[in-house]
């Protein structure tokens, strides 16, 4: 028998589940370029401290908006199984 709730939990986990794996490769491939401008900058490649500041400065702006945004998406997912009625899944 079809059971709308049931799909509609479904549906809701998979996205939510969708969006977590999204953010998660997001913040890999941020802290990997991380790595990278500061390999950059320890080594001496971009020798002018005006530039090296410009990619510190830009390095940390993009974790903080990152964060920012992980933050609100994650409030509103809760916000979402609220109004839904949805019981996470166990795990992620």
């Amino acid at each position: 028998m079809f059971d709308g709730q049931e799909t509609i939990r479904e549906m809701f986990n998979l996205n939510k589940s969708h969006w977590l794996n999204t953010m998660e490769m997001m913040s890999a491939f941020q802290n990997q370029t991380g790595k990278m401008w500061n390999t950059l900058l320890d080594q001496g490649l971009v020798g002018q401290q005006e530039g090296r500041k410009m990619l510190q400065d830009w390095l940390n702006r993009t974790k903080q908006a990152q964060d920012q945004f992980i933050g609100t998406m994650e409030d509103n997912w809760k916000k979402a199984e609220t109004i839904f009625g949805v019981m996470p899944k166990t795990g992620k």
